[in-house]
């Protein structure tokens, strides 16, 4: 009897051994067929700083040119908002920043801005197998102890890139030039900030000021977007060595060309624009060895990667370059932290070796926050059941097949007090003037698709038009839950 059972025991042991090894190399089988993906996030890049967007653009960005002919350029692409922050949110949520209030001002209060049920393209796909990194500016503050704000702490960071989907993290809480000045890995501070230090900063006047203030050991604004675009090709070249089945997502956030403008000394001088130019073509260079890494790893064969700037180009920037004959918005109007074209619509370029059609332009509308439910849909996930906070994503994956279809979205929102639907924009002048302090016959309205420079209102020629689209805003102002 005893024996009998022993032996039926043993019997089983194998079926639920192998059973377990099938599943397995189920899981790995689906992992294998995803690609890598990379994103890569400027900072201020205006849409007319590229050539392969602008071609009256003065500076040269050849590593861009090549990649816009290995991809696909899209020119009506939108950052989900005017600034970092908002932007940076809307990018990793899929939630539009207008409707939790997110600016880049509730960074005082020393709390991290994405909350814990609020989940991240790091959540998506990480649930999907893959192995999450962020290399570069977060922005998106952490629960700082006491709540102290851009002060050095010994203590963990709570609520930052590791807390929402990220596997790792290495970069810096906010630009180069802001303090603590010091690296940050995973969840804490690398180093005191200890050492005095000194770098030039232009005020809108385009005048050259001295910062003092004190970095960590190892820490400098010249030697921070080097040192991170080692760690993102650091990654690659690990991935491919390890010859991982699991791909990977990559989501590197350069500090550039924001200011602190400081470029490596090879680029220096090299556009003939001044600071601004020679950092943007260090960026360039960077997006170079990014790609570059890629391919020679063999992993560009199956990576969808990303290129695309976090908003507009800075108001510093636009009024030095434009001096020089240089439109940083190309033939948008205006700068970042506006609601015109040029405060957040961007360039915008997406590659995937054999899967895309190279050297194809798409004028399909698509928004950061679109980029959630266009890999939900690629990684077959049912984005309502399994993200539902991803409120205001739609997917653009039918626009990277078919590039040369324009395909319609949704209105498109920016805060304050602005509308996109179709070709149409419909805009508030006052940039800070609550939306129940403002009337129908007080907003501008354009047609983008004859008029894309916003110069023409046609407003009082459509008033009906207004007046549905102040209903539009109106029932989404109404639900909105702000943090």
């Amino acid at each position: 009897m005893y024996t009998n059972q022993s032996s039926k025991t043993a019997s089983m042991i194998p079926k639920f051994v192998f059973g377990f090894i099938f599943f397995l190399i189920c899981l790995i089988s689906a992992w294998g067929k995803n690609p890598n993906v990379v994103i890569i996030l400027a900072d201020d890049l205006g849409y007319g700083d590229c050539e392969a967007f602008n071609p009256d653009s003065k500076i040269s960005t050849p590593n861009l040119n090549q990649l816009a002919r290995e991809g696909i350029r899209f020119t009506d692409a939108h950052a989900a908002s005017g600034t970092c922050t908002p932007s940076r949110y809307g990018l990793l949520t899929g939630i539009n920043p207008a409707r939790t209030g997110v600016l880049n001002t509730l960074l005082a209060r020393g709390k991290a801005i994405i909350n814990e049920e609020e989940e991240t393209l790091g959540d998506l796909f990480r649930s999907r197998g893959y192995h999450t990194h962020m290399v570069g500016k977060w922005h998106l503050g952490f629960d700082y102890p006491n709540q102290k704000k851009n002060k050095w702490t010994d203590q963990p960071l709570p609520g930052g890139p590791v807390d929402r989907g990220f596997d790792t993290f290495f970069g810096i809480h906010s630009s180069a030039g802001s303090n603590p000045m010091t690296w940050i890995e995973n969840n804490r501070f690398t180093g005191e900030p200890t050492e005095p230090f000194t770098y030039p900063k232009f005020n809108i006047k385009g005048e050259s000021m001295t910062v003092k203030t004190k970095t960590a050991p190892g820490f400098s604004v010249e030697q921070a977007s080097p040192t991170l675009v080692k760690r993102a090709v650091k990654i690659i070249n690990d991935h491919a060595n390890k010859k991982s089945e699991r791909p990977f997502f990559l989501y590197y956030a350069s500090p550039i060309p924001h200011q602190p403008w400081a470029p490596m000394k090879k680029f220096v001088g090299k556009s003939g624009l001044g600071a601004y130019g020679d950092f943007l073509m260090q960026l360039d260079w960077v997006v170079g060895q990014i790609n570059d890494a890629l391919k020679k790893t063999g992993l560009d064969q199956n990576t969808l990667l990303f290129f695309t700037s976090d908003n507009g180009v800075g108001p510093v920037a636009y009024k030095m370059m434009k001096q020089d004959g240089h439109m940083s918005s190309g033939k948008f109007r205006s700068m970042k932290a506006f609601r015109y074209e040029g405060g957040h619509r961007v360039p915008f370029i997406a590659k995937w070796l054999g899967k895309l059609a190279a050297g194809t332009t798409s004028e399909s509308t698509i928004n950061f926050t679109d980029f959630f439910a266009t890999f939900a849909e690629l990684l077959k996930v049912n984005l309502e059941k399994e993200f539902p906070s991803a409120l205001d994503s739609h997917s653009f994956l039918t626009a990277l097949y078919e590039p040369e279809k324009r395909l319609p979205r949704p209105p498109m929102i920016h805060r304050l007090n602005a509308l996109r639907v179709d070709d149409w924009k419909w805009i508030h002048p006052g940039r800070t003037t609550p939306f129940e302090k403002t009337i129908p016959e007080e907003y501008e309205l354009y047609d983008l698709k004859t008029d894309p420079g916003e110069q023409s209102n046609i407003a009082e020629k459509n008033e009906k038009r207004s007046e549905e689209f102040f209903k539009i805003y109106q029932a989404f102002n109404q639900n909105r839950k702000l943090k």
